[in-house]
């Protein structure tokens, strides 16, 4: 089995800036088998400025890595950050928030999985 935590009140940066937007990570624990499809929810997307809704993920060794963004207003998926497993992950808008799919876990999606707002315009993430 394969032990897939997601972070639970989740914004990168949020401890460094009081004004970052907190998003809602549900299902702080997931544990699916190899082969099974497995999905992070992120919610509250309603109070990020811009329009962009980032996912990231977070070995135990490693930085922070950015697998893809979704438009929030469009649903639009932009995987243009040259993730090794980009191929892997797919995103969706869902009502009042959206989500992060995994097809097919394999070992190495063991990580921890965040969201937060990105703002185009001021290039800045919340």
């Amino acid at each position: 089995m394969l032990f897939l935590p997601a972070a639970a009140l989740c914004c990168l940066c949020s401890a460094l800036v009081a004004m970052a937007a907190e998003l809602i990570q549900e299902d702080l624990t997931l544990t699916r088998r190899a082969g099974e499809n497995v999905s992070f929810s992120c919610g509250g997307i309603q109070q990020c400025d811009g329009s962009y809704i980032v996912w990231y993920q977070k070995k135990d060794t490693e930085t922070f890595t950015v697998i893809l963004d979704i438009n929030k207003d469009t649903g639009v998926v932009d995987k243009g950050y040259n993730h090794p497993q980009r191929d892997d992950f797919s995103a969706e808008n869902k009502k009042n928030g959206c989500e992060l799919q995994i097809n097919k876990v394999i070992d190495s999606h063991s990580a921890t999985y965040y969201c937060s707002c990105y703002d185009s315009e001021s290039h800045s993430e919340k």
